[in-house]
Parts: C-alpha cells; sequence; structure tokens
C-alpha cells in the first residue's frame, strides 16, 4: 500500500465520495478526497490541488479509469531514482470485458479478457521478473495514467498547466518541462503495470488548442508555467 492515497475528483457526484469513504474507513494508508466543481475537463486544476496536498516525497499516478496490478505501488517505489521520472506503461481492457474487470482475481480475469479478445497491449499486460528500463528524450508513449514523480521536481516546474482544458496533452507537455529542466524520462516496460478500462471517448474538441500549447513548450524550451502548482500553497 501507499503512505497515502489522493482521490483527485473532477467534478463526480456522491456515489464515489461514499465509494472512497468506505475505503479510506479500514487504516491502510492516509486518504483524502480533494473534489472540485465540475466546470469541463478540468483534469490539472484538480491535479495540482491534489499534489499540493501531498506529504510523500514521491507521488505517483494512476487515472480513474485503470485497474493496478498488485504490484503497481511496489514497483514504482523500486524503480524511483534520483533526476528521473518513470513513465509506466498500460494494457487495454475491453468493452466487454471492462464491465466486470478488477472485482476478482487479476490472473482470472486476465486470462478471461486475453482469450475473449478483451486485452490489448498484452506485452504491458504480464509482469517481467526483470523490468526493462530505458532513457528516453521524446514525448512517444507519455501518458499520465500510470507516472511517478519526485515531488521536488513537480513544484521545480510549478506541477501541471490549467491552461489546458478539454482532453489532450497535458502530460506531455509537463514532460516536456521536466525534461527541459533535467529531469530524465525513465520509461519502463515489464513493471508498473496498470489496465486502462474501456469507455466512450472524451470530446476532442480542445486538441488542436492544446496542440499549439505543447508546441510552444517543445518550441521555447519550456521549463515552468505561470498557471501552474503555485495558485493552490
Amino acid at each position: 500500500m501507499p503512505a497515502e492515497v489522493l482521490l483527485a475528483d473532477d467534478g463526480s457526484d456522491e456515489r464515489t465520495a461514499q465509494a472512497f469513504q468506505d475505503w479510506a474507513a479500514a487504516p491502510s494508508a492516509r486518504g483524502e478526497h480533494i473534489w472540485q466543481q465540475h466546470d469541463g475537463f478540468r483534469k490539472s486544476r484538480i491535479l495540482n490541488e491534489a499534489i499540493a496536498h501531498a506529504r510523500a516525497d514521491y507521488v505517483v499516478f494512476l487515472d480513474g479509469d485503470t485497474v493496478p496490478h498488485p504490484r503497481f505501488i511496489a514497483d514504482h517505489q523500486e524503480l524511483a531514482m534520483s533526476q528521473r521520472f518513470v513513465q509506466g506503461h498500460r494494457a487495454l481492457i475491453g468493452r466487454s470485458a471492462a464491465r466486470t474487470f478488477g472485482e476478482s482475481e487479476l490472473r482470472k480475469e486476465r486470462r478471461q479478457a486475453l482469450l475473449s479478445g478483451d486485452l490489448n497491449g498484452w506485452k504491458h499486460a504480464f509482469r517481467w521478473p526483470v523490468p526493462l528500463r530505458r532513457i528516453r528524450r521524446d514525448l512517444r508513449g507519455v501518458r499520465g495514467c500510470n507516472l511517478g514523480i519526485w515531488r521536488e521536481h513537480l513544484t521545480k516546474v510549478n506541477g501541471y498547466n490549467e491552461e489546458f482544458t478539454g482532453w489532450g496533452r497535458e502530460d506531455s507537455e509537463l514532460a516536456v518541462r521536466l525534461m527541459n529542466s533535467g529531469v530524465v524520462r525513465l520509461d519502463v516496460r515489464g513493471w508498473a503495470l496498470c489496465y486502462h478500462l474501456w469507455h466512450p471517448p472524451l470530446d476532442r474538441a480542445k486538441v488542436p488548442a492544446n496542440d499549439q500549447l505543447l508546441a510552444s513548450a517543445v518550441a521555447e524550451g519550456r521549463q515552468s508555467c505561470s498557471m501552474g502548482l503555485s495558485q493552490h500553497k
């Protein structure tokens, strides 16, 4: 178990609050539910709010549409290195299997999803005895659903850029600023696994504008942002 679990909630209803309250009642880890009114897709803002509440020195990000492997946190803990951020990967669980995936024993569910054709990215579905670690300087495969970052580095680059609204590119832009500031991307395969559950696609209307924000960060060699974590201290 992690030392703390911070639920960054972008405006869901009381069912999420109740589920988290029920989970947090067991004394397994410090839990805190951080909620904001839903006003479009504002992932960057609610993640910054959660980061501001974090007490641990190392922050692991996991999206709400994913199920972590039982060793997800233990792997991230072992993979954490000075001056590195860790990019893990995900397997995709299709529509049929996603209805119940995560409710019983992982091996059984994973096997059923594989046999029914509901598991894609199988190379990310099974934990390897030894992980493959590579230093990468590109943005391919950067996803916020499986990231491990030192809190001091998040503070240094001012966290997520809240100019990003609507789905897309906020994680890549954060990675650009981290790498520009001297933090190295450590791409890891075979450990720190998670399983992304199928859901209807989100609105992509803001992707062109977000692409422009990302391109500006790359072109300018940006290391920080103005609308970021510092707004939540």
